[in-house]
């Protein structure tokens, strides 16, 4: 099983959001800690993945060696991949 580690600037974005949608992101970051490479996809250029929950996104990082993943940014789909 991953840890699940999130960034203060992913906590930032969180924030912003309603209690809905960060209910929703959050349930389905902690889904993945036991398969995460069966619901995230690789960023083209970046050594970075996303997992979609609706219209949001969350980058994340995966350290396999570790058993670690780091949640970089959430945010909606039109303009999260400008602030990677």
């Amino acid at each position: 099983m991953y840890t699940i580690s999130i960034s203060r600037r992913a906590l930032k974005d969180l924030k912003k959001l309603n209690s809905n949608i960060k209910r929703d992101i959050l349930r389905k970051i902690y889904s993945i800690r036991h398969n995460p490479f069966s619901h995230i996809k690789r960023l083209q250029g970046k050594k970075l993945w996303r997992l979609r929950t609706g219209d949001y996104r969350s980058i994340i990082d995966v350290i396999v060696k570790g058993n670690k993943i780091i949640v970089l940014r959430i945010g909606h789909r039109k303009n999260i991949y400008n602030k990677i």
